[in-house]
């Protein structure tokens, strides 16, 4: 393992860690030196499962292709730098399952932008991008992943994100816009949500069809009137493991089969009442 803090270089060069076969972890930490990281610095380093890059501040430039060739790279973390764009991340070619990637608390990044996430791994991954400057998500922004969780939370900048920003992706499973400016989510991609967290999300004021969300299982939210809409919704998961035809002539308890029911927070109450209160023929206006 290479622990590279406080580093009095400007710039980490091309091939830095050549020879460098056995190292299964770098983390460069606590530089105010630090600017720059050229392309192919992280190159071809067959063993290396950890890249952690954080509390740099002044480091404000990450080359296209500084990440190459990491087969084996299980986790990247970029936090609080003063990058200004997204780090390319699509020479990574990773092959480890749930591989996670953390970009986190990068003020001056504005946008994810389409393809973003495209070559960086070719089995499932979490995405935890929280805390950052984030204005908008692009379409087709996730486009070639297959997204365990998506993490967005903490963006308080992030006002937009396109109605395609998961085309051309699997999932997410957990979808978390907690405490984000977002006015709309997609209507397109949510069909995979099981977990959506959204709460202290004030500009959301209204959420796609109910019938978008056709395996969720729990919503944790801002307002309780979103409940409503979900209220005895079933899902699609169902907790027999056999086709019914499978199980022709046995005796087992059908109750065990039935849809599962949503469960949704905060619920209405007697102050936030799922009913229409101006709905009432004694509370309108002749």
């Amino acid at each position: 393992r290479l622990s590279l803090t406080y580093l009095p270089i400007k710039v980490i060069p091309s091939q830095a860690f050549r020879g460098l076969n056995e190292v299964i972890k770098i983390e460069i930490s606590q530089s105010d030196s630090l600017e720059k990281i050229e392309a192919n610095a992280f190159d071809n380093l067959l063993n290396l499962s950890e890249i952690l890059i954080q509390n740099t501040k002044n480091l404000v430039h990450i080359e296209a292709g500084a990440f190459t060739n990491l087969p084996r790279l299980k986790y990247l973390s970029i936090c609080n730098t003063g990058i200004h764009k997204l780090p390319d991340v699509t020479k990574i070619f990773s092959s480890e399952f749930n591989f996670i990637l953390e970009i986190c608390d990068n003020l001056h990044i504005t946008t994810i932008p389409r393809n973003a996430f495209q070559g960086m791994n070719n089995e499932s991954i979490t995405l935890k991008l929280y805390g950052n400057g984030f204005e908008e998500i692009q379409s087709h922004a996730f486009n070639g992943t297959t997204l365990i969780s998506l993490e967005l939370k903490e963006n308080a900048r992030l006002e937009k994100m396109h109605n395609d920003a998961f085309r051309g992706a699997t999932g997410p499973s957990i979808l978390d816009i907690s405490s984000t400016k977002l006015q709309a989510l997609p209507t397109y991609g949510l069909e995979s949500i099981q977990t959506l967290i959204a709460t202290s999300s004030y500009s959301l004021k209204k959420l796609p069809s109910r019938e978008k969300f056709t395996n969720l299982l729990d919503a944790t939210l801002t307002y309780p009137s979103h409940c409503c809409a979900f209220r005895n919704l079933p899902t699609n998961d169902y907790s027999a493991i056999f086709a019914e035809s499978e199980l022709s002539g046995w005796d087992y308890d059908y109750g065990f089969c039935l849809p599962k029911t949503l469960q949704c927070a905060p619920e209405p109450d007697a102050f936030n009442p799922c009913e229409d209160i101006m709905g009432y023929n004694f509370l309108r206006v002749l």
